[in-house]
């Protein structure tokens, strides 16, 4: 018999684990003690006891009694809040989400280079003021088409893949910086290259896509350097992490036209200041964190937790291993 703990809880009440998924895992795992932590003190009471958990939240001062622990399980993609040095140090494997938002994150990422190509954010705050714009937004320099476009994408995972896949069909061109040259090209990608030519592939794109994970490298990958070398119109979309980008270089290029427009869907700090720019900029999407928004995330979430616990139990490898030294 093994303690599973079950704490899959967020400050967003959308990201806590309804009970009845975790009484499915009880269900499947009889000959297993599920320890179930439904804030953040419980996880830390629990921890000490548990050789599974199935959270995101490890706290660094706690996890010295954790001695029993020998996986953990994220609920999210990013997992750089476990990766303090103790963590990283240990035996304690740990796994993520990783792909079980990417078609959603992709098909947002489309969405909103549809939405910012033919100025639908201006159409909607015209239509608010009942203002009839059709002169603004009719015209050759009005909208971009999407066949043609060139894309940048910032972090070929699993969710770079499926947006470069869901580009093709609409005759964009898709470029990526990953860290993996090696590996070949997926669908509909045109060229793989490293990190040390991110600059040209922002020179090179009408569209940048970061989807690259937080790790202390990255952080603001995308300051002034990176927002100056890209082209003039082009359109800047984060579904990565708010810390990937330098909001002030950001805001000053948008607020001067050095490029076109910018979808964020996460932010340095969240919920977006109410005070922020971003919000009332014209040519900006905010999404507060919901590009990987699913009519149903816990299926395909629990499932994967239960394959993996399977696996555990038998001794085979877990799916989505987490480079503890990369952080992702």
């Amino acid at each position: 018999m093994m303690n599973v703990l079950v704490g899959v809880i967020s400050p967003a009440p959308v990201w806590i684990i309804p009970q009845p998924f975790v009484d499915r895992i009880r269900r499947d795992f009889p000959q297993h003690r599920i320890l179930e932590a439904w804030d953040r003190g419980a996880i830390r009471r629990h921890l000490p006891d548990a050789d599974v958990a199935f959270t995101p939240f490890v706290d660094r001062d706690v996890f010295p009694s954790a001695a029993r622990l020998r996986w953990i399980q994220s609920p999210a993609v990013g997992v750089g809040g476990l990766m303090f040095p103790e963590l990283v140090a240990s035996g304690v494997v740990v796994t993520s989400a990783r792909g079980i938002r990417a078609r959603a994150i992709a098909e947002h990422v489309i969405g909103v280079t549809i939405a910012l190509a033919r100025r639908l954010p201006a159409a909607i705050r015209a239509q608010a003021a009942h203002h009839w714009a059709q002169d603004e937004l009719e015209g050759p320099d009005a909208v971009q088409p999407l066949s043609g476009m060139r894309l940048g994408i910032v972090g070929l995972g699993a969710i770079g893949t499926e947006v470069a896949r869901l580009a093709a069909p609409f005759g964009i061109a898709v470029l990526a910086i990953r860290r993996r040259i090696d590996r070949p090209a997926p669908e509909g990608v045109g060229a793989v290259w490293p990190p040390d030519r991110l600059l040209e592939l922002l020179a090179a794109s009408d569209v940048v896509v970061v989807a690259a994970p937080h790790t202390p490298e990255t952080r603001q990958l995308i300051g002034r350097r990176e927002i100056a070398a890209m082209r003039p119109g082009a359109f800047l979309i984060n579904v990565a992490r708010g810390k990937l980008v330098d909001d002030d270089a950001l805001v000053e290029a948008l607020r001067e036209g050095r490029i076109g427009g910018a979808a964020l869907d996460v932010f340095t700090k969240e919920p977006l200041d109410p005070a922020s720019p971003y919000w009332d900029m014209p040519n900006v999407i905010v999404t507060p964190h919901t590009s990987g928004a699913m009519q149903d995330y816990w299926t395909p979430l629990v499932d994967l937790f239960c394959e993996n616990l399977h696996r555990f139990e038998s001794g085979r490898p877990l799916l989505n291993v987490v480079d503890k030294v990369l952080g992702y």
